[in-house]
């Protein structure tokens, strides 16, 4: 599935296709199929995927298939071996 837009919840999102706009949300978990061309901001952001654009989380995970490609801002980071970023790492 392929969405263009932007995606607002007061609530959990799983995406598992590609989504390009905004998404908001209190949590975020970017499946190992799923994609963001865009801007996520949330409590907490999963990727196992792929995020391409600008990232503000205060808890951020990525897993060994994770991409990101962002200017990030985060409070605390989890990567596992094999997780990709590029981009500017700042902490809040």
């Amino acid at each position: 599935m392929k969405l263009e837009g932007d995606v607002k919840s007061q609530g959990d999102i799983e995406i598992d296709g590609a989504v390009k706009g905004q998404v908001a949300a209190k949590s975020v978990n970017v499946l190992g199929s799923g994609s963001v061309d865009g801007s996520v901001s949330s409590d907490s952001l999963a990727v196992e995927g792929k995020v391409d654009g600008s990232v503000n989380t205060n808890d951020l995970s990525i897993a060994a298939t994770g991409q990101i490609k962002a200017d990030v801002v985060y409070q605390s980071i989890a990567t596992a071996k094999g997780a990709k970023v590029e981009g500017t790492l700042k902490t809040k």
